[in-house]
């Protein structure tokens, strides 16, 4: 992209899958989206160095976010490893959310097995079994129902 700043955004590869398909593979940071304000208020001009030290993960893909040169005169591009991981730790959890909300709607308006609610929604966003297994997912979610239930406040109609 002409006349941006790019920083890559360490991910896990179904995150990049994920964002790829929410934003688009070349996605250009603006202020009227969730991903886009997220961006934009932890970049600054500025730049301190912490050591972070990072957390144990496999962020081994990364998504490449384009700040335009406006953006960057008045944001900055200053971003510290530390801010990266909570990026990513944020929009997992928001990944994970929203799949979690879509089994248990599905389960209490359409009777709709969680497993396959959660199944077709890692298959929407082309996310294999390797990269992020029904296990590992089903206990996430086990762990994290009643609350997702209570939240939603919905009755049953089947």
């Amino acid at each position: 992209m002409e006349n941006t700043i790019t920083i890559a955004l360490p991910v896990k590869s179904y995150i990049k899958k994920y964002l790829e398909t929410q934003y688009g593979a070349d996605y250009k940071v603006n202020i009227s989206d969730s991903f886009g304000i997220l961006i934009l208020n932890v970049l600054h001009k500025k730049t301190s160095y912490y050591n972070y030290k990072r957390e144990k993960d496999n962020r081994e893909e990364s998504f490449p976010i384009h700040i335009s040169l406006s953006n960057f005169e008045k944001y900055g591009c200053g971003i510290t490893d530390m801010q990266l991981y909570l990026i990513h730790k944020s929009i997992d959890y928001d990944f994970r959310m929203s799949m979690f909300q879509a089994a248990v709607i599905n389960h209490r308006k359409f009777g709709i097995r969680y497993k396959e609610s959660i199944e077709s929604f890692l298959d929407s966003f082309n996310i294999s079994e390797d990269e992020l297994s029904y296990s590992t997912i089903r206990k996430d979610f086990n762990r994290k129902k009643t609350k997702i239930e209570q939240s939603l406040n919905l009755k049953r109609q089947i």
